[in-house]
């Protein structure tokens, strides 16, 4: 492609392309992988920036380069522009010929439940007959292809090449999760959703979002600046952060509706049934009332349900397809699966890996729970410390026995994690104790840092009618410690031991 097709829209300096020989074949923004014929696009990093590395990027063949700062050691056409990453989601547009103009995108962000309600809002969309496509957490698919994740939300190259593979395999329809990682770098800068929900915020990327305000503002990007003007914005009328964004959007004279269920919505429900089984209920909507049968566990998948429904609704699908969609959703792998043991003690294994999901899934668990809830967690390592003892204090008023076990300590001493969690356990009021005294019932914590052993611990404990929530890992199927993966499936663990 010619560098000012390739650049259309851009606003780079020099506002022309000067002539050179060849056509761009490629784009590129890591040095060390450039091709011969590439457009290098120089992003600024955490740690130093990409102009740092053009010299490097035109010595491999780049034909040119893009940048915000001026890279006069190289003998190639170097563009300026304000934002490099801005610059790169339209170049990338460009350059596999704007295929997301084809496909009606439905976006889902939050800090939890994004997952669970992209793969519900995807069945309900093909349940109406779209051709779909899901990109998200676990996988990325569509017309029988899959590819693995990196990120929840890729990066433009890598996007708008799935578009366009997308749009030639026939699909019209795109469900995807946008991360707040990927609206704070500007990876879907361009792009113009029919619909977007918000699930909920939480603490939780303090490790990259300075504050809670700044994490918000990453979120509502997806609504200000992406959210189409007929597009309707679908947020949680129980969550603070949420109605805020509503508030703005009716303000403004755009379409948004709030779901609950607790009532504080225009979508809601009535009539729910929980049980280790599914839910059973109704949906209360604008477009009138919906059976509602599902295999999904938990208060807040119900959350979940409310929010597919209110998007798929939203982008045109009916009460039918709502109904069909919902009940074809059978399980979201590491999202509430059940795994049932002799006696009928049951394991739910969930991906809550903050405070705010490990209070979410436990009261859901609690809600399904005859006997003892016991909860096996950790805390991710070089991440975010003060979510961990905010852990703790949940486990320690939600559960009757919280088992503090690894969770993907990466560089990080496994025992100062547990350390920390524990503060918090203490402060809610619980003391470590013995195998005797939890067997007979008392009330404390319990650490066992080898996860294998803390799920065979727990499977010990537990009696008929008790329910052992493995919170942290969901359809992970690895450990990661001391730099190094290796294989590890809460799932498959849970079904040895219960077996």
């Amino acid at each position: 492609m010619k560098l000012n097709e390739l650049l259309a829209g851009v606003g780079t300096e020099p506002p022309a392309a000067p002539k050179h020989k060849g056509e761009i074949t490629g784009l590129c923004h890591d040095s060390r992988q450039v091709k011969a014929g590439d457009l290098f696009i120089a992003l600024p990093g955490v740690k130093s920036d990409g102009s740092l590395f053009a010299a490097e990027a035109v010595s491999r063949g780049a034909l040119a380069v893009v940048s915000e700062r001026e890279v006069p050691e190289v003998k190639v056409p170097v563009f300026r522009v304000t934002s490099a990453r801005k610059a790169l989601a339209l170049i990338a547009a460009n350059f596999y010929k704007k295929p997301a103009e084809e496909l009606t995108l439905l976006g889902v962000t939050g800090t939890n439940g994004k997952t669970t309600t992209a793969w519900l809002l995807e069945s309900i969309c093909a349940a109406g007959g779209a051709s779909t496509a899901l990109l998200g957490t676990i996988r990325n698919a569509w017309a029988g292809h899959t590819e693995p994740v990196t990120h929840t939300t890729p990066d433009p190259i890598v996007l708008h090449r799935m578009f366009r593979e997308m749009v030639d395999a026939g699909v019209d329809t795109v469900v995807m999760e946008v991360s707040s990682h990927a609206l704070a770098q500007h990876r879907v800068h361009g792009l113009t959703f029919k619909g977007a929900a918000f699930t909920n915020l939480s603490r939780d990327h303090l490790d990259y979002h300075k504050d809670m305000e700044e994490y918000f503002q990453a979120k509502r990007r997806l609504f200000t600046d992406n959210l189409s003007a007929g597009g309707v914005g679908v947020v949680n009328g129980d969550d603070t952060y949420a109605v805020r964004l509503y508030n703005e959007l009716r303000g403004a004279k755009r379409m948004a509706w709030k779901f609950s269920r607790l009532g504080n919505g225009e979508i809601s429900s009535a009539n729910v049934e929980l049980t280790s089984h599914g839910i059973k209920g109704t949906l209360k909507t604008p477009a009138g009332d919906i059976p509602l049968k599902s295999a999904l566990v938990g208060t807040h998948n119900l959350d979940n349900i409310l929010t597919a429904a209110g998007m798929a609704l939203a982008a045109g699908f009916s009460r039918r397809d709502v109904q069909d969609g919902i009940e074809r959703v059978t399980r979201v792998p590491g999202r509430m699966e059940r795994v049932e043991g002799k006696g009928g003690i049951v394991a739910l294994v969930d991906y809550a890996h903050t405070d705010d999901a490990l209070r979410r899934a436990l009261e859901s668990a609690r809600g399904v729970t005859r006997g003892r809830l016991i909860v096996i967690f950790g805390a991710g390592g070089d991440r975010d410390q003060g979510k961990r003892p905010l852990m703790g204090e949940a486990a320690a008023e939600l559960s009757d026995l919280p088992i503090v076990t690894s969770d993907n300590p990466r560089t990080e001493d496994p025992d100062k994690i547990i350390s920390d969690i524990t503060a918090g356990l203490e402060k809610g009021g619980l003391r470590r104790m013995g195998a005797a005294k939890a067997k007979s019932g008392e009330k404390g914590y319990m650490v066992e840092a080898d996860r294998n052993a803390a799920i065979t611990l727990a499977v010990s404990l537990a009696k008929p009618g008790d329910v052992i929530l493995l919170a942290g890992k969901g359809h992970e199927n690895y450990q990661d410690a001391d730099g190094v993966k290796k294989p590890f499936d809460d799932l498959e663990e849970a079904r040895k031991a219960l077996a």
